[in-house]
């Protein structure tokens, strides 16, 4: 079993945390974890709003790394869908327990296909009304922009990341991936 496996399975032992932009507890626990197994990576690439929190250097490859905190049994995506080929370290308080998934196995890209070619179809629509009269002529500035909000529904079954039919599944795609 390689390093960064390792890492991830011991991830699966981490108890629930915080993880805010001013608490990130959750972060700083996955930190630990890269120190300890003396992985290279560096934190938050792409800045401190966006995706990912970690991205881990690892015999030739990078990796990305996003923490999730939540005290439901699901995280919170909004705006933000998850990110093809990352992968997500979930802690929920709620069963003060961590998960581990791809994105991929938590969105199909089926699914990403319907999204995307639903928010370009919407796009259309607010420009074909932004180009009306009377939308340009609006003396305060007014204007209306369209954002994405991600959630999940369907019941537990669906949205329970702990109790999910597949969560082993999903776990074990990790801990036994060739990185």
């Amino acid at each position: 079993m390689s390093t960064l496996n390792q890492f991830f399975l011991e991830c699966l032992n981490l108890k629930y945390a915080s993880n805010s932009q001013d608490n990130s507890h959750h972060e700083n626990q996955v930190e630990d974890l890269l120190k300890k197994f003396n992985l290279t990576y560096e934190y938050q690439p792409n800045g401190i709003q966006n995706s990912p929190d970690f991205r881990v250097h690892y015999n030739g490859k990078t990796y990305d790394i996003e923490c999730k905190s939540s005290k439901q049994a699901y995280p919170t995506y909004n705006g933000g869908l998850p990110k093809v080929g990352v992968i997500y370290i979930f802690s929920s308080k709620k069963y003060n327990e961590t998960t581990i998934f791809f994105a991929d196995d938590v969105v199909s890209t089926a699914k990403r296909d319907l999204y995307a070619d639903f928010l370009e179809k919407q796009n259309a629509l607010l420009q074909e009304y932004r180009s009306m009269p009377e939308w340009q002529e609006d003396e305060r500035g007014f204007d209306f922009y369209c954002r994405a909000m991600y959630t999940q529904s369907g019941g537990k079954s669906k949205t329970d990341y702990f109790t999910h039919s597949k969560r082993g599944y999903c776990e074990d795609r990790v801990v036994n991936y060739d990185f």
